[in-house]
């Protein structure tokens, strides 16, 4: 065991349990079981390997109580005894593997998707149209009974726990925050009174479980928005809570629709939560558990500041199941760390488009039992074009499979557009993924040859069975007049600093996510910035409601970047541009903007090579932005699937 986080896997009590290691999994939504709720092979397949993985304490998603509620697609069911033979097949999975099992049980009326009539704790809440129905005093004790039914049913199917969600604007959550809770009864006003609820349900489930089984409350340490739940709130509650029998205190922050706190991107700071957790460790004498989001290094700080007793780890596990066992055994290089992007995760819950969630760059999460990597039936030598993520992947999953693969990047350094992804603001995580691969590569071995270009003559000489190109893409530059002048610089050449922008104001062509964040990039260094963007808003390729863009956005305005929308650039000269309001034809009204510097951002383009030099008997295949640009979660999975099939 590696001496320096050998606190992380120190045993744990968790009322009459006992955890192996300070490591639980929080719960998140993962739209793997059925249509009504029930258990399916994907998503015992998905809990099964992270507790393979060597966390203690695997909480299950949420679970919908009521059965004309579920908070998101396919969400999990605990709302009928029918499910409860379902339930079984995932706490035996996860028992199998050495892991305790605990299932959140979780009620939504603002969030669910089948059109339920909207219930709240106050008809006049934040988010409260016409039509909103505060609940009564009779069906608060109806919704306290389910609680307990669920909690009832999650004992018989074996799990080890139960934790109640009270947090992110979920309904405990309304009764307990006041910036939700409006009532003028039992339930609202003081703080004893917000807390009324969830201690009934507390009382309730105690009730069915009997004083020993483990149940935990998950809260939010601070909603952190004006009038909403406080640290001090959360101080309270947590003293209520353990006098009143809970287990465990799970703290949790921020308001789902209002912040980013719960589900924090990257330009959130890591261990936010921490010094709420210290505070109400100090209050409590149960087990308090910390997460969102922490690095191995922050985690055994926070054990051994007295910040927390257990550690929440999240997303951490969909990019690396094997999280827990690669710190425990010192192979922190191995880890495939958490980007905090938010695509494959959270940006699948609120995509209509996406069946389920799962990883940038783990195409295994979500589909352990369809797709494994297993050895080839024959082993072949293949050729990789190209260094950038498609090409790192591909590399690293037909190496695994017994494959002889050859990597050739014609530059000095692998990661390709990663590396400049990595460089904007709040965007610094994305060069651990550089990391992942250079090391995996090398440690998988794979023939890497830096800064050595797939020419028709270079890749006759290898005779190789397969070639893969993964060639990436390359930046357009537009025929506008004026676009070769001397300050006029492509975006990707501003981040990698090898172009040298003049002083004075800049304008950044391209509202994309490219050009956004190289506007805030070069206001970072005191530059005034105008974005201008042909279309209505600019962002429009960065997921809403995942935090990425809400919180770019908001930087940009505190740095006071201009942004122009609804108008082309018609003309570039030496001391700016012409912007027209006819964007389709260029005529209409024009404006100037000046600019020492023009900056382009306006998409990409393949950098696709006719195939030349191989063998005749040679495959080839084109994977990531060299087919179609796009992004890395698309481009990786391409190459993951490929990949498992030569």
């Amino acid at each position: 065991m590696n001496p320096g986080f050998k606190r992380l896997f120190e045993p744990v009590a968790l009322g009459s349990r006992a955890v192996k290691n300070r490591l639980t999994m929080t719960a998140m939504s993962t739209c793997f079981a059925g249509p009504a709720g029930e258990v399916t092979d994907r998503l015992v397949g998905y809990y099964a390997r992270r507790a393979q993985g060597g966390v203690g304490l695997v909480t299950v998603e949420e679970a919908y109580i009521h059965p004309r509620l579920p908070h998101v697609k396919n969400a999990l069911g605990v709302y009928g005894d029918h499910l409860v033979e379902g339930l079984k097949r995932v706490t035996g999975a996860i028992h199998t593997r050495g892991g305790l099992a605990s299932l959140q049980l979780g009620l939504y009326f603002r969030q669910q998707y089948n059109g339920f009539p909207r219930y709240s704790v106050s008809a006049d809440a934040p988010d409260c149209a016409a039509g909103c129905k505060e609940l009564t005093v009779e069906e608060i004790g109806y919704l306290t009974g389910l609680f307990a039914d669920a909690a009832e049913r999650a004992m018989s199917a074996e799990f080890d726990a139960v934790e109640i969600h009270a947090c992110h604007g979920c309904l405990v959550a309304e009764f307990l925050s006041p910036f939700w809770n409006h009532r003028q009864d039992a339930y609202g006003g003081s703080p004893d009174k917000r807390f009324r609820f969830a201690r009934e349900i507390l009382a309730a489930v105690r009730k069915r479980l009997g004083p020993v089984y483990p149940v935990l409350f998950r809260i939010s340490g601070s909603e952190f928005t004006p009038d909403g739940f406080t640290p001090e709130d959360a101080v309270a509650l947590s003293r209520q809570l353990a006098d009143d029998g809970v287990s465990a205190i799970s703290v949790s922050g921020g308001l789902g629709h209002v912040n980013h706190i719960a589900i924090p991107p990257g330009s959130v700071p890591r261990g936010l939560l921490l010094p709420i957790g210290k505070r109400i460790r100090e209050a409590v004498n149960v087990p308090v558990i910390v997460g969102n989001s922490m690095t191995p290094e922050i985690a055994v700080q926070a054990i051994e500041n007295g910040a927390a007793d257990m550690i929440g780890i999240g997303r951490p596990l969909i990019a690396d199941p094997d999280w827990p066992q690669k710190v425990k055994n010192g192979l922190l290089d191995e880890i495939r760390h958490c980007l905090r992007c938010n695509q494959g995760c959270y940006g699948a819950l609120l995509d209509a488009r996406r069946p389920h969630i799962t990883c940038m760059y783990n195409p295994e999460s979500g589909r352990e039992f369809e797709h494994p990597i297993t050895p080839a039936s024959v082993s072949r030598h293949i050729v990789v074009i190209g260094g950038g993520p498609a090409g790192c992947e591909f590399a690293r999953v037909a190496r695994m499979r017994g494959h002889l693969v050859v990597l050739l990047e014609r530059s000095g350094r692998l990661g390709g557009q990663i590396r400049l992804a990595a460089v904007p603001p709040a965007k610094g995580d994305f060069g651990k993924m550089v990391d992942f691969y250079e090391g995996e590569l090398e440690r998988l071995g794979v023939d890497v040859r830096l800064n050595t270009a797939g020419t028709p003559e270079r890749l006759a000489e290898f005779k190789a069975d397969v070639y893969v190109f993964a060639t990436g893409s390359e930046p357009v530059r537009p025929p506008i007049p004026g676009v070769d002048m001397p300050h006029v610089f492509l975006a990707q050449d501003v981040l990698n600093q090898r172009a040298s922008v003049p002083a004075g104001p800049v304008v950044v062509v391209g509202g994309g996510a490219t050009g956004l964040e190289t506007a805030e990039y070069l206001a970072d260094q005191g530059r005034s910035v105008t974005v201008v963007e042909m279309l209505i808003e600019v962002g429009r390729d960065i997921q809403a409601g995942i935090g990425v863009r809400e919180g770019l956005m908001r930087r940009l305005a505190d740095k006071q970047v201009q942004i122009i929308c609804g108008q082309a650039v018609k003309e570039i000269d030496a001391a700016g541009v012409t912007l027209s309001d006819r964007p389709l034809t260029g005529v209409g009204n024009q404006t100037r903007v000046l600019a020492a510097a023009v900056v382009l951002a306006v998409g990409m383009k393949p950098a696709a090579p006719h195939p030349e030099g191989l063998p005749a008997s040679a495959v080839w295949f084109r994977i990531g932005d060299c087919c179609h640009p796009g992004n890395a979660l698309e481009a990786i999975h391409q190459a993951f699937d490929l990949a498992i099939c030569i």
